[in-house]
C-alpha cells in the first residue's frame, strides 16, 4: 500500500531526519525573536499606557507576527507531512481492523451479529407474550370456575334456607283445628330438589364474565361447574331436608299436647306459652340461619384459599417459561428516534431538567456555544437585526482593532 512505503521509504526517513532539526531550530528563533520583542512593546504599553504611537507599533507587530507564523508553518511542513503520513499509515492499519469503525470486516460481523440478536430478542419476546397471553387465559378461566362455583354455592345454600322457612312457617302455623291439615302439609313436603329449582334458581350465573375468555369457553365452564355439583346439592339437599322435617315431625306430638295446655291453660297463661314456643321457633330459625351464613363463610374461605394456591402455581409456572437453547449475549438500551422537528423541543426541555440548570454559565456557554452563536449572528445582521428580550441576557460591543 502506498502509505506503507511511504513509511519505509529510505529518501523519506533521511529528510526527516535532515530537514527536521534545522526546520526546528530556525522556527525556535523566529518564535523567541518574536516573543522577546513583543514582551518589550507589551511592558511599554503597560508602563506608559496605550499612544497613538504605541498602537502603531502594536498594529505593525502584530502584522509581522502573522507573518512569522506563515514562514514557520512553510519550513515545518516539509516534515510534519511526513509525520502525518507516518500516523496515517499507523492509523489506517487500526481503523481496518476496529470494529467501531464503519464498513470494516469486524463491524459488518458486528452488524450481522446486531441485527441477529434483534431477530432472536423479538422471537423470545413475542414467544413470553403469547405464554403471558395464555396463562392470563389460564388464570382468568380458573378464577371465573372458581367464581361461578362460589355463586352457585350461595345459591344453594340461599334456596336451602328459604325451604327451611317454609316447613318453619309451615310448622308455626299449626294449631289444633289445622294440625291434621298442617301435619299432612309437613309429611308430604318435597325434600327432592328439583330439576326445575336447579336450572332456574341455583343454577343462574351473573359472574361478571372476563373479556379475555371465549364466550363458549365460558358458556362451557358454567356448564361443567354445574354438572360437578348436581348431585353434591341434590344429595346435601334431600338429607338436609329429610332431618328437619322428621325433626319437626318427631316433635309434634309434643307440639299437640302444648297446644292443648295452652287451650286449657287461664289466658295469662296461654299467653306465656304461646310467647315461649314461639320464641324457641324463633331462635331455632335465627340458629338455623347463623349456620348457613358460617358454612358459607367457611366455603367462601376455603375458595379464596384455593384461588391464592392457583395464582401461586401460575406466579410460578410463569417464572419457567421455556426459551430458547441459545440466546446471544446482547445489551439493550433505549435509542431516541425524533419523527418531528418540534420533538427537539421536548428533548431540550429534558436536558435542561437532567443537566443544565445544575450547570453554571460559564459551564452552559460552552456546551452551548452554537446556539450562543446563532443568537451573536441574529443580532449582528445589517439588514436585520434580531435580539433576545430577557432579563437574563445582554449585549456588550466587542471591539477589535483592524
Amino acid at each position: 500500500m502506498d502509505t506503507q512505503l511511504a513509511v519505509v521509504q529510505q529518501e523519506n526517513i533521511q529528510l526527516i531526519v535532515s530537514q527536521a532539526p534545522v526546520a526546528f531550530k530556525e522556527n525556535q528563533i523566529s518564535h523567541d525573536r518574536c516573543i522577546e520583542f513583543g514582551q518589550r512593546l507589551l511592558q511599554k504599553i503597560e508602563a506608559y499606557g496605550m499612544t497613538d504611537e504605541l498602537d502603531q507599533e502594536a498594529a505593525t507587530f502584530i502584522d509581522r507576527a502573522r507573518k512569522t507564523v506563515v514562514k514557520m508553518n512553510e519550513k515545518r511542513s516539509p516534515v510534519t507531512k511526513i509525520f502525518d503520513v507516518v500516523r496515517s499509515a499507523y492509523t489506517s492499519m487500526e481503523n481496518e481492523v476496529d470494529p467501531s469503525k464503519p464498513n470494516t470486516v469486524p463491524n459488518r460481523l458486528q452488524a450481522l451479529r446486531n441485527e441477529y440478536a434483534a431477530k432472536k430478542r423479538a422471537e423470545a419476546e413475542a414467544k413470553r407474550r403469547e405464554e403471558e397471553r395464555r396463562m392470563r387465559i389460564e388464570s382468568a378461566k380458573k378464577k371465573y370456575r372458581s367464581d361461578v362455583e362460589m355463586e352457585f354455592k350461595q345459591s344453594f345454600n340461599r334456596y336451602l334456607n328459604n325451604q327451611y322457612n317454609e316447613l318453619n312457617r309451615l310448622n308455626s302455623s299449626v294449631t289444633l283445628e289445622n294440625f291434621s291439615i298442617v301435619l299432612n302439609q309437613i309429611r308430604t313436603f318435597p325434600v327432592e330438589l328439583t330439576e326445575e329449582a336447579l336450572t332456574g334458581t341455583i343454577f343462574r350465573s351473573n359472574v361478571v364474565r372476563p373479556v379475555e375468555v371465549e364466550a363458549a369457553t365460558l358458556t362451557s365452564i358454567v356448564n361443567d361447574v354445574a354438572y360437578q355439583l348436581k348431585s353434591q346439592f341434590c344429595e346435601q339437599y334431600k338429607f338436609e331436608m329429610e332431618s328437619n322435617r322428621d325433626n319437626i315431625l318427631e316433635l309434634f306430638p309434643s307440639k299437640k299436647m302444648e297446644l292443648e295446655a295452652i287451650q286449657k291453660a287461664g289466658e295469662e297463661e296461654a299467653a306465656r306459652r304461646k310467647y315461649e314456643m314461639q320464641k324457641r321457633e324463633a331462635e331455632e330459625a335465627k340458629r338455623r340461619e347463623e349456620e348457613r351464613i358460617r358454612k358459607e363463610q367457611e366455603e367462601k374461605q376455603r375458595m379464596e384459599l384455593k384461588e391464592k394456591q392457583a395464582q401461586a402455581c401460575s406466579l410460578f409456572d410463569s417464572s419457567s417459561v421455556s426459551v430458547a437453547t441459545y440466546q446471544p449475549k446482547t445489551q439493550v438500551k433505549k435509542k431516541v428516534v425524533v419523527t418531528d422537528p418540534r420533538g427537539f423541543l421536548d428533548i431540550i426541555n429534558l436536558w435542561w431538567v437532567e443537566e443544565g440548570a445544575g450547570m453554571s454559565v460559564d459551564e452552559l456557554a460552552k456546551k452551548l456555544k452554537f446556539m450562543v452563536t446563532t443568537a451573536e449572528k441574529a443580532a449582528n445582521d445589517k439588514k436585520d437585526p434580531r435580539t433576545i428580550e430577557s432579563q437574563y441576557v445582554i449585549y456588550e460591543d466587542e471591539v477589535k482593532a483592524k
